[in-house]
């Protein structure tokens, strides 16, 4: 294996350029609800308002064109609709889709398309230097050989994810029965007031907790990055497998968090995104840092327990996202968050709410903590199988 020959992408695949006007959420995929670091795709939130896109169909690869660096890729297991930054392969016979799929998923590939994209803030791939990529040119059987290696993988990783969704689905449930339908223990025996259990109250974020923004250390200065201290943008809770976080996409340094407008927010404070979306939202595990796309909150644990407000802003995402304002990139103000109202409940009823909510979020933990060593392990591997570094049986 260790001579193996190589061709260019060209010579195994092509760009589709077909069109659908099959445009559904269900099928739509954008440069947006792609996730970063080959974690596939989720559900679209808005659609184009178009006649038609780019067409996509199963077995194709669908690559996100813009900031090569950010990793997103997907297999496609349904035929649909895509946004015209996303470039859509197809393999040819000579080549398995799927080995293809984990050739252009290995991180050489996203260097070799960063390193010829164009532009500075938002850069491009570009389609002709990506189809001079070198790929594999071994024979079929060992190129499905090694899919089904890191198919493996992949398969598990997936069926982990999917019970950590009825896990946070069984807890959101929980939520909405008690603090919804007000269904909560001893309901029937409880008073309403103005439409609320007797005892409840409204409240402002700004009264029950301390609403913290965060800001960006410059990039250009080295001296900041590659630090010990976890830094968290919108975009690194974009596939958040579980309720809590405990780190982001980079860690940035002491002298980075002095030299800038970034803010150490303490464990337990509820994350979230307020730009560029609205309404990621998340419990931080440890101290972490985050950028300017949040307006977090620290909650007065005599007043509001974190886990219940965690959930208090899932349940009302799309409200979030409805009273964002601008029409570039709507945002959550300061201000706005600090008059947000929340029902709050008794703190009796909120401790037993949270406590039966850390039964399925500890499970969801430990299924995470899988899910992180699978794909380092997967990751290790794919790059070492690519350049025929393992013999293949």
């Amino acid at each position: 294996m260790k001579n193996w020959k190589y061709k260019r992408l060209s010579e195994c695949s092509n760009f589709i350029s077909e069109r659908t006007s099959n445009i559904t959420i269900d099928n739509y995929i954008s440069t947006e609800n792609m996730i970063e670091n080959r974690g596939g795709v989720k559900i679209a939130s808005t659609l184009p308002d178009v006649k038609s896109t780019s067409a996509y169909k199963p077995n194709d690869i669908l690559l996100s064109n813009i900031r090569p660096y950010f990793c997103k890729i997907w297999f496609a297991d349904k035929k649909g609709s895509c946004s015209n930054d996303v470039l859509v392969v197809r393999a040819k016979k000579e080549i398995d889709p799927k080995f293809l799929y984990y050739v252009l998923s290995d991180q050489n590939f996203f260097n070799w398309d960063s390193i010829t994209s164009k532009g500075t803030k938002m850069p491009r791939g570009t389609p002709n230097a990506i189809m001079k990529y070198s790929v594999p040119d071994i024979p079929l059987r060992t190129q499905q050989k090694i899919a089904s290696i890191l198919s493996a993988y992949d398969n598990l990783i997936q069926n982990y994810k999917k019970q950590i969704e009825a896990l946070q689905t069984a807890a959101s449930e929980l939520y909405k029965e008690w603090f919804v339908r007000f269904r909560f223990p001893g309901y029937k025996n409880s008073r309403f007031e103005n439409g609320i259990p007797e005892g409840w109250k409204i409240e402002r974020i700004g009264n029950i907790g301390e609403v913290i923004g965060g800001g960006t250390p410059s990039t250009e200065n080295e001296e900041y990055w590659d630090g010990d201290i976890p830094w968290l943008s919108p975009v690194d809770l974009s596939d958040n497998t579980n309720v809590y976080v405990s780190r982001g996409g980079k860690n940035i340094t002491k002298l980075g968090l002095q030299k800038s407008s970034a803010k150490m927010m303490p464990k337990d404070t509820v994350l979230l995104s307020s730009r560029a979306p609205v309404g990621y939202v998340a419990l931080a595990k440890n101290p972490i840092c985050t950028n300017q796309g949040f307006k977090s909150v620290v909650c007065n644990t005599s007043v509001i327990q974190p886990i219940y407000l965690y959930f208090y802003f899932r349940m009302n995402k799309n409200y979030l996202q409805s009273i964002a304002s601008g029409a570039t990139f709507p945002e959550l103000s300061g201000s706005m968050m600090k008059k947000l109202k929340v029902l709050l409940p008794q703190m009796e009823l909120q401790k037993e709410f949270s406590k039966k909510a850390n039964i399925f979020i500890s499970k969801a933990e430990l299924l995470s903590e899988q899910i992180t060593n699978l794909t380092q392990q997967r990751d290790l591997l794919l790059p070492r199988l690519m350049r025929g570094a393992l013999e293949v049986h």
